[in-house]
């Protein structure tokens, strides 16, 4: 039986992830965290088709006001196409949520796709839907799934129109008014340490008075008694505590992830700082409490007193769920 479920767990494991050398994780030839978007003065026009591996985008001048709480809705684990048993995908409440809440962007916290390219219909359909609804601003992390069957480069291409001068879109700086957002690549577990020494210059020299980072695959593990335990989390525990060391050091009082499905794990690795581990947005009925019934997120951030809340809505419904995270 022990070794039955060995077999099992070896299985899950290299279904799921892909093995990258340390070494060939960014292999950037300038900071990306340096020069950032800014949300409020550049949307998009995105489109549900690509061209040359490229998602068809134009950029469109806009001048949004700051508020005095910044909200955003925030996403992970779309896994558009999944036909296993089970699976769902609620899109329309979502759809009606953005179109009534005229937000300025929304946090996609990978694994869009589920084992498809990126030109699978629903996966950009999603993409192009949510973005309209959110000023064209759909910021997408790279999920370990987006390397199932494309590779990185590619998942840089694919989001290229949006930055033409860019090199990478993997990574990058997002700032609206106050609030900078810290995209990073863990997507093989791992961030490297030639992102992460980009990542402490750029904070050294961000003076934004609120920062936050997003990144795909949960950091810190063991908050429930689940798979969490040895499936999902990074593989480096020395890159855990210097993220967590930044986070101290530069007042990043959260990281928000994905990746684990069943999520909704709040981490807390100082008085000030913190892990969100979002569950994932579609639901999947198994027999082994290990997925998610579907979730969506609104982030906000008081910007007057610097609190953060984290309010969780059901994806079937749209409806609120009453339960909220703090940092």
């Amino acid at each position: 039986m022990k070794k039955l479920a060995t077999l099992l767990v070896s299985a899950v494991i290299l279904s799921s992830c892909v093995v990258v050398p340390i070494w060939d994780i960014a292999r950037l030839n300038s900071n990306p965290f340096i020069k950032p978007v800014d949300l409020s003065a550049i949307g998009h026009s995105v489109e549900a088709d690509m061209e040359n591996g490229e998602l068809k985008v134009e950029s469109i001048p806009i001048d949004l006001e700051v508020p005095a709480v910044i909200q955003f809705p925030v996403v992970t684990d779309v896994h558009a196409g999944r036909s296993d048993s089970g699976s769902h995908l609620f899109a329309e409440p979502f759809l009606a949520f953005l179109e009534a809440g005229n937000y300025p962007f929304l946090v996609d916290l990978g694994d869009l796709l589920d084992d498809d390219e990126f030109e699978n219909i629903a996966a950009i359909s999603f993409y192009a839907e949510t973005a309209s609804r959110a000023n064209g601003n759909h910021i997408l992390c790279i999920g370990n799934h987006e390397l199932h069957q494309e590779t990185a480069e590619e998942f840089d291409k694919f989001l290229s129109s949006f930055g033409p001068e860019r090199e990478t879109a993997r990574m990058g700086r997002y700032v609206f008014g106050p609030l900078s957002i810290y995209k990073l690549d863990n997507s093989v577990g791992a961030f490297g340490r030639e992102q992460l020494d980009y990542l402490e210059k750029a904070l050294e020299a961000d003076e934004s008075p609120y920062k936050i980072f997003i990144a795909h695959v949960n950091m810190a593990t063991g908050g429930t008694p689940d798979h969490s335990l040895i499936l999902t989390g990074m593989t480096d525990q020395r890159e855990v505590h210097r993220v967590m060391r930044l986070m101290d050091e530069h007042d990043v009082p959260v990281i928000i992830t994905g990746h684990h499905h069943k999520g909704n794990i709040e981490y807390h690795f100082t008085k000030h700082t913190g892990e969100l581990n979002a569950a994932a947005f579609h639901r999947r009925d198994t027999a082994i409490d290990m997925e998610s019934r579907g979730y969506f997120y609104l982030f906000e951030l008081n910007t007057q007193n610097g609190d953060i809340s984290i309010h969780q809505y059901d994806a079937e419904t749209g409806a609120e769920t009453g339960r909220i995270f703090h940092f």
